[in-house]
């Protein structure tokens, strides 16, 4: 696979269309642009292909983009933007202080949407990965997106550690990187060797270690999974 051309292709530097047609018209390219790397990944798509999937003539995309390699940019960025889930918010609170959702809450819906925005666009998650292991362009922006997610679930963890949810004894840096690199290892693993996942169970189980790891209270009511904190010692 020959990314030599991925370098300096940070479509960034490239300011959006001034009008809503154009910004319409380059928002199609990227859509087919998502579906066309998805079915022939990196290395096999063609700009030809991704204008004819848009319905745009071939000459019209370089009005958009320089070439395929910066498309292929443009198109991660966006992803990036979907798999920054609600992640695991400073824990709410009504008006007379109690909590409005729990912190195990909070994680179990940040890695469930997490884990449904990759499966929907696993095929270029894996080109992701496997790209930026080739180019040092793709995989700094693949580490800014991780280091970003990283810096959110570091001050979460702080958070409560200061209100007395999680174990003070836990290193909140290590414990971001380790917890964050988890759920992105086993989405994909899963998804490099196009095995399926039932995302509801996959997002209780990581949200389940997630919480244990920080001693946080999980879930113990009827019907419902009970992993409680006293396994490793702990009373609630």
């Amino acid at each position: 696979m020959d990314t030599s051309d991925l370098a300096g292709a940070d479509p960034e530097a490239r300011p959006l269309p001034a009008t809503a047609r154009g910004r319409r018209r380059r928002q199609s390219l990227l859509d087919a642009a998502r579906e066309v790397f998805a079915r022939d990944g990196f290395a096999n798509a063609r700009i030809t292909d991704i204008a004819d999937t848009a319905n745009t003539a071939h000459g019209s995309f370089y009005t958009y983009f320089a070439s395929k390699e910066e498309i292929f940019v443009a198109l991660l960025r966006e992803l990036e933007e979907e798999l920054r889930s609600p992640g695991p918010r400073d824990v709410q609170q009504d008006g007379d202080g109690s909590n409005r959702v729990e912190p195990y809450e909070q994680i179990l819906r940040a890695n469930r949407a997490y884990l449904t925005a990759y499966r929907k666009n696993r095929a270029i998650m894996v080109a992701w990965e496997q790209v930026a292991t080739l180019d040092a362009g793709v995989e700094r922006l693949r580490r800014e997106a991780s280091d970003r997610f990283v810096q959110r679930i570091e001050k979460s963890i702080r958070h409560w550690q200061d209100k007395g949810i999680a174990d003070p004894d836990v290193d909140p840096v290590y414990a971001a990187m380790a917890l964050t690199g988890m759920v992105s290892n086993f989405a994909y693993r899963w998804s490099a060797r196009d095995a399926d996942y039932e995302v509801g169970k996959a997002a209780e189980q990581l949200s389940l270690l997630w919480a244990n790891s920080l001693g946080i209270r999980t879930p113990r009511g009827p019907g419902e999974t009970s992993i409680s904190r006293g396994r490793s010692g702990r009373q609630d």
